[in-house]
């Protein structure tokens, strides 16, 4: 004698059956947009014998805009981003103390420049995690200020809460004049809310007093204005330079 299902229970059990699976595809979606390494993040490998070169490269760069100071006019500093990036793989060895400066939390930074916005990516470490964190940061000037703010943070290719406490973008930072660097502007505030950068800076090579009127990113390139103000004091680039003695030679 043949034994009849109920319809209603082959429906039900289809409905969680489907809903299940469902569950898992849309689960295993999410892990697999998370863990997988975006194919724009290549962080250059540095080879030792391109390490001299490199060093050259970045002296060659800051003599060219100690030469557009010393001119006295107005000019746009571009910053490529092949170079920054080259300057990020090598950073401890131009300058140790910049990972105990940025307290970053990101291992293998680097940087997208686009239209408007700027790509900060890295693999996020001491976090029980592995896989790529990116944030993009929005370039602006306002009230004579350059102004970094974080619009989108993303692992892998899944974005984020921006309030994710473990990448630091609420920290608060607070450097006065000539703090980060010899010479550097006073900068405040967080990425969060916006990192402020003062205009107004004095050049280390040259001694000279500039401001920067703007700020854009385009493809591939950060363009900065600068406007040179002339000759810093000697007593003020003096007092400046106490307790600084990294150097690039």
């Amino acid at each position: 004698m043949a034994v009849r299902s109920n319809p209603r229970r082959l429906t039900l059990r289809r409905v969680l059956l489907g809903g299940f699976c469902a569950i898992i595809v849309t689960v295993g979606l999410i892990a697999f947009i998370a863990i997988r390494t975006p194919t724009w993040y290549q962080p250059p490998v540095i080879d030792p014998t391109q390490q001299q070169q490199l060093r050259n490269h970045l002296v060659q760069a800051e003599q060219a805009f100690t030469e557009s100071l010393l001119a006295g006019q107005p000019f746009v500093y571009h910053i490529h981003q092949d170079d920054l990036n080259n300057w990020f793989a090598m950073r401890k060895e131009i300058y140790p103390r910049v990972d105990e400066l940025t307290e970053s939390a990101l291992r293998d930074p680097f940087a997208i420049i686009e239209p408007d916005s700027i790509t900060l990516a890295g693999k996020l470490i001491g976090q029980g995690i592995d896989g790529i964190v990116s944030v993009d940061v929005q370039p602006s000037f306002r009230n004579k200020k350059i102004v970094l703010t974080a619009t989108a943070v993303r692992y892998g290719s899944l974005r984020l809460p921006m309030s994710v406490d473990q990448l630091g973008l609420n920290r608060l930072i607070e450097l006065e004049e000539g703090e980060a660097w010899p010479g550097s502007p006073r900068i405040a505030g967080s990425l969060l809310s916006g990192l402020e950068i003062e205009s107004a800076a004095w050049w280390r090579n040259g001694g000279i007093d500039y401001r920067v009127t703007d700020v854009l990113a385009h493809d591939g390139r950060l363009d900065i204005f600068v406007e040179p103000l002339g000759r810093h004091s000697e007593r003020e680039r003096s007092s400046q330079w106490s307790g600084f003695d990294e150097s690039l030679d």
